[in-house]
């Protein structure tokens, strides 16, 4: 055996077999107690035969000293001597194995042989065999036997794809070295044995999958993505979740050729490198059978993007589901406020129904206000942005936030210095911050401390928060501390979600956070949110700086207003309307005011009355979607024939989502809903002007 000549020289001409053991010193040492008990024992031995006894029983314990030091002495020798072959078959690329001279128990193994079918110390040479013997213990039992006799041994075992060599190689005073060496083996066979050094270079995880779903090898990039330890070889369905279904089933049928190729991403049980593993199984078909081989690779970050990418599409159906509900809720609450107003018009503030009707519009006014935060969440609010100073802001908002807190939580504003303006819609931004106070005023419901401060920051470079990337420039920063009972750690990276909240049942309908959320990103802002549990929790916005110039521009005083046109009092109105209660209150709010109002409820009728060149209209007031045309398909068709006439859209979507068939409409404005009495009579009276 090259290589191994000189490893048993340091320790060679010992004299010592290693015979003597432990058993035979206590055999000794029992016999020399129970002299020692038979001199000593009254009236049983006169003197002569005591001093006999105790001569015997001395002689026996010197020789017990004297075979437990010899035991000693092998003992270390034989440790010594395994420890300088470890140190030379350390870096041996073949698979070396140290076990003792009269059982072949294995004390030692090389990595080459720990990635060769598992071979771990205290393992069995016999039970390693037995693959390729019918009697083992015997083959073992031979191969040691000549060992002892003449120093070494070889054996050549014929396997299904090859040869394997076995050299052995006495190692005084009682070891044996085992070095197996593989000939003509083709790659795949090559596996039977182990991953080969070149594969364990790999950057890719390789894997060969008994059919029991066990482990039969692996390189080491895949020991490290499974975070498994050297030797470690235990079932896949032990280290990794089904792709819906179990490990083993997807494993069998791998094998069986039903599945062969297919990818799956799977998720790790336990604590390893990659929390999601994405695993190819491939079948080979080799003259012994069918072999079932993985390639795996960190799919971490792929799963996190799907993940991502799942929650956008969620994020985005929902937005969709928001915008609709606002649209059918704007029209409901046209029509309620609507009424409400005409019904004010006939009651004075000492009429016993007057009470009634005002409750009746602040409460819709609150449900528009819900409608507002719905079209937040889905980032289709109108934004109407100027430039805003954080201090000028919390001083205005300060006596609506003290009023909302009530007498146990204070309330206390900290603006820093040289905090750059920002520039974003103040409604926006005042139901941001009422939004975020009062969800910290119930998060203490004994009372405490929320404190809110303002600061400037300067970031030289990309920062990242979480999986936020906040890019470099000059930013105005808003902490809302609370001291309240906190978020738990589980709950907290879900608190941006639609319709979650961490208050108890009927207290929150998990708008509130998604609201400001919708509002932060819609601002091109950011929101973080850090929490301990019984500490209270900081949430920090981040808002770019406004650009100097265009702060100076928009806060340079206005021209003087110009004239107002001469306007006409009443005019003649084409009202095109699908929703009957809007169409009604909107008419009668027209004719009181002495305008003549021509109804449609479709863009098709309405060019229907258009044909007839007879009549005339002074205005068009038209929802924008309608059964059929939508309102500026059907407008536009209209003003070929009647160019000069005004237009004004309606509708409970947002101005910039309209759904609109892509036609412009020159002159026309906007009226948003839902809308007031007044608020409709004033922009007819203007566009007929």
């Amino acid at each position: 055996m090259q290589g191994l000549a000189s490893l048993s020289a340091p320790v060679q001409g010992t004299g010592f077999s290693g015979a003597l053991n432990l058993q035979r010193a206590l055999a000794l040492g029992a016999l020399a107690a129970l002299l020692a008990a038979l001199a000593l024992l009254p009236g049983l031995a006169g003197p002569g035969l005591q001093l006999v006894l105790l001569s015997g029983a001395g002689a026996l314990l010197a020789a017990t000293g004297m075979v437990a030091a010899v035991q000693a002495l092998a003992t270390r020798r034989r440790r010594t001597a395994l420890n300088v072959l470890a140190a030379a078959l350390a870096a041996d690329a073949a698979p070396c194995v140290v076990t003792d001279l009269r059982a072949g128990r294995v004390l030692w193994v090389n990595d080459a042989a720990a990635h060769w079918r598992g071979l771990h110390a205290q393992d069995s040479m016999a039970d390693w065999l037995s693959e390729w013997r019918a009697a083992p213990a015997q083959a073992v039992a031979h191969l040691l036997e000549q060992v002892a006799a003449t120093g070494d041994a070889t054996a050549r075992l014929g396997i299904a794809a090859g040869t394997l060599c076995l050299d052995l190689r006495h190692v005084r005073p009682d070891l044996v070295v085992w070095r197996l060496a593989p000939h003509g083996m083709n790659p795949v066979a090559e596996d039977e044995i182990g991953m080969s050094p070149a594969l364990d270079r790999l950057p890719v995880g390789l894997m060969r999958i008994g059919h029991d779903g066990g482990i039969a090898s692996l390189n080491l990039e895949a020991r490290r993505l499974l975070g498994l330890r050297d030797g470690e070889c235990p079932d896949l369905a032990d280290l990794l979740d089904g792709p819906g279904r179990p490990v083993d089933d997807w494993i069998a049928e791998a094998v069986s050729g039903r599945s062969a190729n297919r990818t799956e991403i799977l998720r790790a049980k336990r604590e390893a490198v990659s929390d999601f593993l994405q695993v190819t199984l491939r079948r080979i078909d080799a003259a012994e059978g069918p072999r079932l081989y993985a390639v795996l690779s960190d799919a971490t970050e792929f799963k996190a993007l799907e993940d991502k990418f799942t929650q956008s599409q969620k994020m985005h159906a929902v937005g969709q589901l928001a915008g609709g509900i606002a649209h059918d809720f704007n029209n409901l609450l046209t029509a309620i406020s609507g009424y409400c107003d005409l019904l004010l018009l006939r009651h004075d503030s000492g009429d016993p129904d007057y009470p009634d009707l005002i409750q009746i519009r602040q409460n819709a006014n609150r449900a528009a206000g819900l409608v507002r935060q719905l079209l937040a969440f889905s980032r289709k609010q109108h934004q109407e942005p100027e430039v805003l100073d954080l201090g000028d802001t919390l001083r205005d908002l300060a006596h609506l936030l003290n009023r909302l807190l009530g007498e146990r939580v204070t309330l206390t504003l900290a603006h820093g210095d040289d905090v750059p303006p920002i520039r974003a819609d103040r409604r926006q931004m005042e139901q941001v911050l009422i939004n975020l106070v009062v969800n910290a005023r119930d998060a203490m419901p004994l009372g405490g401390e929320i404190r809110i401060e303002t600061r400037p920051l300067v970031l030289v470079q990309e920062t990242r928060r979480g999986k936020a990337r906040i890019p470099p420039g000059t930013y105005a920063l808003i902490e809302i501390r609370d001291e309240g009972v906190g978020i738990p750690a589980d709950r907290l990276p879900r608190i941006f979600e639609p319709f979650y909240t961490t208050k108890r049942p009927g207290e929150g309908t998990g708008l509130g956070l998604s609201t400001v959320y919708g509002i932060m990103k819609q601002s091109g802002g950011f929101i973080f949110a850090d929490s301990v549990e019984g500490q209270g929790t900081t949430f920090t916005l981040y808002f770019a700086a406004c650009d100097p110039v265009q702060a100076a521009a928009d806060t340079a005083p206005a021209d003087p207003p110009a004239l107002p046109p001469v306007r006409r009092d009443t005019g003649t109105i084409l009202l095109v309307e699908d929703e009957v209660p809007v169409r009604a209150f909107t008419a009668r709010a027209l004719e009181m005011h002495g305008h003549a109002v021509i109804e449609a409820e479709s863009g098709e009728a309405a060019l229907e009355l258009l044909a007839d060149p007879s009549l005339h209209v002074d205005l068009l007031l038209s929802d924008v979607v309608l059964p059929g045309l939508d309102g500026p398909a059907w407008v536009d068709a209209a003003r070929r024939d009647r160019p000069d006439v005004g237009v004004i859209f309606i509708s409970g979507h947002v101005e910039d989502h309209l759904p609109l068939s892509g036609m412009s409409v020159p002159n026309a404005v906007f009226l948003g809903k839902p809308y007031t009495l007044q608020e409709l009579n004033a922009l007819v009276s203007e566009k007929l002007g």
